[in-house]
């Protein structure tokens, strides 16, 4: 254990030279978590501050629509006067006024009316209105769906409005926290070809050859192989999702999950890409099989899901996604589980590390 721990200092000191692979490994999936996180969210539109509004309802709705949309600035209940007032005085562009059947119309799924008064013409609140109708819109289409009883009122509907899914034990689980956590992962699973074009380097240099003319075992190489590229993977997805975290503003609900999950996706990325690197000894073959591995990863696991939408694909297809890393690791992080989910993965990445491991010394020594 020791040396396997010696070996893995000595290649991490390495690993850690190469800054752009590095910086790549936290660039990439931020990118894209950010990326995707400000589609979701309509490109990060924030309300202007400079609009006013007056709340006539007598019911929830209306006050519960502007704290869905953030709005806290310039909300007034009854007082159409006052908002008029700072219309007239230039301090706000518009006044937006609910009036007093928003939520009875909404309850009867019906669409109500909200009248506004502004100080020119223009398009300068579009987005805010475009915005303000897709909220309007969600709560009618929530309302009938509670009427014709296809959900039930404790339900919560998939709207990109919405920040918030649940596990399937009722706890609420951020939008953005499932969405760092997918990317990560993904990720980590794309780029296991990296782990192969250094077992490839390593062999051509004969670097691997002169570790095992010494006392070193294969298992011991090769394991602090894995060791030491799994801290780098670990050390990086963990800074992808902290930097994502104060970003988007998205709660952890469990660290430990995010760990494991973490550590379990770089064991089997690592595993994996040392299978087949012993399979074909090719760097290119590697690099294309990793890509396709991953990308039907995350297909396989999208139509295995218990909400999959692929009801018309046979159900010994769907169920293949149940062989796949992806799928046991989502659903841990979803559903905020580790058993049996990890020890499922586990026993993937010992049989790929047996078979990584099988006849090593005759891998290297091959021309």
């Amino acid at each position: 254990m020791v040396k396997i721990l010696r070996l893995t200092y000595i290649n991490f000191k390495l690993s850690i030279k190469d800054f752009a692979s590095i910086l790549t490994m936290i660039i990439a999936p931020l990118a894209l978590i950010l990326g995707l996180n400000f589609i979701g969210n309509k490109g990060g539109y924030v309300v202007d501050t400079n609009i006013a509004f007056n709340i006539q309802d007598k019911g929830v709705y209306g006050e519960e629509i502007l704290k869905d949309m953030n709005i806290g600035d310039y909300i007034f209940y009854d007082e159409e006067d006052k908002a008029l007032e700072l219309l007239h005085r230039n301090e706000v562009i518009a006044v937006y006024q609910i009036p007093e059947d928003f939520t009875e119309k909404i309850t009867n799924g019906e669409k109500p009316n909200i009248k506004a008064f502004k100080r020119q013409e223009g398009n300068t609140t579009l987005a805010f209105e475009l915005r303000l109708e897709e909220e309007i819109n969600n709560k009618v289409k929530r309302q009938i769906l509670i009427k014709e009883g296809i959900i039930n009122n404790d339900e919560l509907l998939d709207y990109g409005a919405k920040a918030e899914v649940y596990t399937s034990k009722g706890s609420k689980l951020d939008k953005g926290f499932i969405l760092a956590m997918t990317m990560s992962i993904y990720f980590i699973i794309l780029s296991s070809s990296v782990i192969g074009e250094k077992m490839v380097s390593m062999k051509k240099q004969n670097i691997l050859s002169r570790a095992m003319s010494t006392a070193n075992r294969g298992y011991e190489i090769l394991g602090s192989l894995c060791l030491s590229i799994l801290a780098l993977h670990v050390i990086a997805n963990l800074i992808v999702v902290i930097i994502s975290k104060f970003i988007i503003n998205f709660t952890i609900p469990s660290f430990s999950i995010v760990i494991v999950n973490i550590v379990l996706a770089s064991l089997f990325s690592i595993t994996f890409t040392m299978f087949m690197t012993r399979i074909f000894e090719n760097q290119g073959v590697v690099s294309f099989v990793a890509v396709i591995f991953s990308m039907a990863n995350i297909f396989l696991s999208l139509i295995a899901s218990e909400s999959s939408s692929f009801s018309k694909i046979p159900f010994a297809v769907r169920n293949l996604g149940k062989f796949t890393p992806f799928y046991w690791l989502m659903d841990s992080v979803e559903n905020l589980k580790l058993f049996p989910n990890a020890l499922v993965v586990l026993l993937m990445i010992l049989a790929l590390f047996s078979g990584g491991n099988y006849k090593f010394k005759n891998f290297i020594n091959k021309a």
